[in-house]
Formats: C-alpha cells, structure tokens, sequence
C-alpha cells in the first residue's frame, strides 16, 4: 500500500502547537497522528501514527484524508454543541421558574403535561409533555407526592401505645 501524501495545510509547529494546546481529548489525539505524520525528523506514516495513538489504522488513514480534504478544521470534535437551541428565551425561563414556584392553577402539583401547557398557553411554544417534565427536573424540582393515607389507619396516639 502506498504511503498517502499530505497536503501542507498547516507547518508542523503550527501542528505541534495546535495539537500541545487543545483542551478535547477526541481532537488531541487526532491533531497527535498528523503531528506524527508530518514530523520532519522521523515522519510515520498514517497507519503507523494511529497504531501508536491507539487508532485502527483505517480510522488512521480518515483521519490524514480528512485533513487533507478540508484542512484543519477537519480534525475538530464536531460533537460539541451540535444539539439545539433552548426553545425559551432566558427572560422566559425567569418567568417560567418564576411560576414554578407557585402552585399551577389547579392547584394540584406541577407536572410535565401541565409545564407544556403552560408554555404553550404563555409563550405559543409547543413543547412535548416530556420536555415539560425534562424542565422540571432541570431547575431542581422533583415529583413529591404524599402518599395516601387509609381511612382506618391509627392515628397517632393508638401507635403510641403500640409502641
């Protein structure tokens, strides 16, 4: 197999500098293969770099194709904040943390299905009863029901003196 070339997007001190300084481990080892690759002492080729990173020598090869396709940005962990946007604004969520903090207007306790149909009552956002719930979590609520009492349990002073 023939060794695969590398396009010069970056020097190798640009490399070594970005590979010494990223925070992600994901992204550092991937800068640490080209950084092997490209060393003009002792350059390794791509599988050779991955297998001492701890990569299959294929996941070697993607990475240094990668990188010459589309150059150093190719090796950024991706997965980092690629979920959506908060469907509330923060002046929203002080209101909706705000009313959470008094009974819903039932005057039961609150629950997902009614977090969701108070956002869409308040703010026109439809949210799924799930996510409702999921907010509720998240600004440290919890499902505190008490539980019920039997009509013919003893009452406090007949478990006195059972005690």
């Amino acid at each position: 197999m023939t060794r695969l070339p590398v396009v010069p997007h970056l020097t190798h001190e640009e490399i070594d500098l970005r590979y010494r300084s990223c925070p992600d481990g994901a992204e550092k080892s991937r800068w640490h293969v080209l950084w092997l690759v490209t060393r003009p002492d002792q350059s390794l080729s791509a599988t050779a770099a991955a297998q001492l990173v701890g990569f299959t020598p294929a996941w070697g090869r993607a990475i240094l194709k990668r990188h010459n396709a589309r150059g150093p940005e190719a090796l950024i962990d991706r997965r980092r904040n690629n979920g959506a946007a908060f469907k509330l604004t923060p002046p929203q969520q002080a209101e909706l943390f705000a009313t959470l903090q008094k009974p819903p207007p039932d005057h039961g306790l609150w629950s997902g299905p009614k977090v969701s149909a108070f956002v869409k009552d308040r703010f026109g956002i439809a949210i799924v009863k799930q996510t409702g719930w999921q907010w509720l979590k998240e600004l440290g609520f919890r499902l505190v029901v008490p539980r019920p009492r039997h009509p013919k349990a003893a009452t406090r002073s007949q478990q006195r003196a059972w005690l």
